[in-house]
Order: C-alpha cells, then sequence, then structure tokens
C-alpha cells in the first residue's frame, strides 16, 4: 500500500458498511444508514489510538462474547481485509473461534475490496482484528473507530449519534 493512502473504515453504527453518494443529508448518522464511506489515511492518529484501544480489550471482549448475560447482543468483530484494490475494513457477525483462527460473516458492503463480498463466510487471524462491539440493554459497548470518526463531526451529530446508539466515547 503506498504512504498516505486513504483506506475505506466501516462505521458501525448500524453495521454499516461505507461509499459515498450525493445526497443532501449529510449527517454521521444518515451517511451510516445509507452504508455510505468513511476515507481515513492510515496515519489518522484517532483511528490508531481507537485500533489500540480495541485490541487491549479484545481478549475480554471475546470472553463476554463467549458467555453474554441477557440483554447482551449483536456481537461483531471489524477486521481488516486487502487485495490489490487496497485495504477496507468490515463488520463480521456470527463470528467462531477455533484454535486462533476466526470465521464470521462479512455485514458490510465492499467498496473497494474486491476478494469478498457481503454476506460471505471469511476466515481471519486475531491480528486482523482492530475492532468489537455489541449491544447491552440497548447501550452499545466498544466500537471506538465509530467514536474517532465522529471526532470529525459537528458536535451536535456527534451528540445525536451516541445518544441514539448509547454510545460512550469517553469509557
Amino acid at each position: 500500500m503506498r504512504t498516505g493512502m486513504a483506506v475505506v473504515v466501516a462505521a458501525g453504527l448500524v453495521l454499516a458498511g461505507v461509499y459515498y453518494y450525493k445526497t443532501t443529508d449529510q449527517s454521521v448518522l444518515a451517511r451510516a444508514k445509507r452504508d455510505e464511506a468513511f476515507l481515513v489515511t492510515k496515519e489518522d492518529s484517532a483511528m490508531a489510538a481507537a485500533r489500540n484501544k480495541a485490541r487491549a480489550t479484545l481478549a475480554q471482549f471475546l470472553a463476554t462474547a463467549r458467555q453474554p448475560t441477557p440483554g447482551m447482543k449483536n456481537f461483531a468483530l471489524k477486521v481488516r481485509v486487502s487485495d490489490s484494490n487496497g485495504v477496507e475494513y468490515f463488520w463480521v457477525t456470527g463470528f467462531t473461534a477455533n484454535g486462533g483462527r476466526f470465521s464470521g460473516k462479512i455485514d458490510n458492503t465492499p467498496r473497494m475490496v474486491r476478494s469478498v463480498s457481503a454476506g460471505q463466510i471469511i476466515q481471519f487471524s486475531e491480528g486482523e482484528i482492530t475492532d468489537w462491539m455489541y449491544m447491552d440493554g440497548g447501550k452499545m459497548k466498544g466500537n471506538y473507530s465509530a467514536c474517532a470518526l465522529l471526532q470529525r463531526e459537528p458536535k451536535d451529530q456527534q451528540d445525536a449519534v451516541k445518544n441514539r446508539f448509547g454510545l460512550n466515547c469517553e469509557a
């Protein structure tokens, strides 16, 4: 990959993928619902911090996913996929772990990478996981990459998304 090249990042606010559309409503919530793209350079410090936080808490997330309590649902992992077309990050649902390897279903529409498709079952290693999320009693846990993306948005849009999904970016 070329230095400074943008990568496509799935917002994950509604387990949505990403892409560009010309529309009148450009709020981050509306863009996520429309399955739009959020392009981020690989040097983006907020996204790097989000990835580091997710990786540091991944073991705890995986333990929770193995034995969820009532009210916990929609467990997902964000996974890095690359091919000759570039790098893209996808939410993967219905994942299972087997001896250090994982498999699960891609929950986004690919926009750049052509080696996978929405709904496809993929296999991946723990090192390819860059974020995680789940819902717990109406509150979104994890999804640090969405918090990094929200930092670029006006405060009213940040608040709308956080309130809508119970997302706590300060945790």
